[in-house]
């Protein structure tokens, strides 16, 4: 089960390492590969994600309680990680947050949507769409809490609150699953043309969002703060899957439902934890460091992950 998992996902990690490769090499710039990863994130996932969500009325229901059992991880791994920061690794409040964050926070659109599609099927789509609606809101307004909670003793959490769900209607993903859902519900179908240049479009999503993540992963190197990126990794690639695993099973949520929150959960550091840890100014290096091993080693975890918990 573990190889048939692995050689499902070999292929969309070849094309990170070819990204990877391209790039080291000065095949491709790093401004190619940013102006890749834009032209995923506002284009072709979203047109991916409608054509995906056109077909929701066809697929069952989802069940909104896979929102409580991932994110539910997200909070409780998010907590463990906040504590182990402070106690074993002394790091200031900021830091915490960001050590916290890099724990639960998942490279969900640019790897969590081909290899869902790849390993689970357009069955996990309602579920994954679920996560997806929610998780960058749910994910930037927890840090910046968490970080204004330790600057300042009155956070106004109404500003944060206001900020983040503008943030999340203008997502371009956020967009193409609402739009893709409500056209569903028309029952209507596009012109031929039009069709088949979302078809053109949404076929070159995988590659070019994870050909952009090759690329993107040359800008950074391996530190000496191997310290905190082990226990980083530990806890994203380790601990969470088997914490969502737990509260799937308690809340009774169905195999497939199980699924998707797993195999999103176990996934890589996202690249938003890095731009947390610039935006915040705290711990871009290790955050670096652990975007970089957790990528790499996911080719194996992921498939060893959904194996070991019997998810296949």
């Amino acid at each position: 089960m573990f190889l048939q998992n692995f050689l499902v996902a070999l292929p969309l990690f070849c094309i990170i390492g070819l990204g990877y490769v391209f790039a080291r090499f000065k095949v491709v710039s790093i401004e190619i590969g940013n102006t890749l990863s834009k032209f995923s994130f506002t284009v072709t996932i979203p047109i991916l994600l409608f054509r995906l969500m056109s077909d929701l009325p066809k697929l069952p229901a989802p069940n909104w309680l896979i929102g409580v059992a991932f994110f539910g991880s997200c909070f409780i791994v998010f907590a463990i990680g906040y504590f182990i920061g402070r106690k074993f690794l002394h790091l200031d409040r900021d830091g915490q947050t960001i050590f916290g964050m890099a724990g639960v926070f998942s490279n969900n659109i640019q790897l969590g949507v081909p290899l869902a599609i790849s390993l689970l099927g357009k069955e996990s789509l309602p579920s994954i769409a679920v996560i997806f609606s929610l998780n960058g809101f749910l994910m930037w307004t927890l840090a910046t809490i968490a970080i204004e909670l330790g600057r300042n003793k009155n956070p106004s959490l109404l500003k944060t609150f206001i900020k983040g769900t503008s943030a999340t209607i203008r997502n371009p993903i956020v967009i193409g699953i609402v739009l893709g859902a409500v056209w569903g519900l028309t029952r209507l179908t596009l012109p031929a043309p039009a069709q088949k240049a979302v078809d053109l479009l949404a076929n070159s999503a995988a590659p070019i969002a994870l050909f952009a993540v090759g690329v993107g992963l040359t800008q950074y190197r391996i530190t000496s703060n191997l310290r905190i990126t082990s226990a980083v990794t530990i806890l994203k690639l380790g601990v969470q899957p088997f914490v969502v695993m737990v509260l799937c099973h308690l809340i009774g949520l169905n195999l497939e439902e199980t699924k998707a929150a797993c195999l999103l959960a176990c996934l890589p550091v996202g690249v938003n934890v890095y731009i947390m840890s610039q935006e915040f100014h705290t711990m871009q290096g290790e955050t670096a460091n652990a975007l970089l091993i957790t990528t790499a080693l996911a080719s194996f975890t992921v498939p060893m992950t959904l194996t070991i918990f019997g998810l296949t």
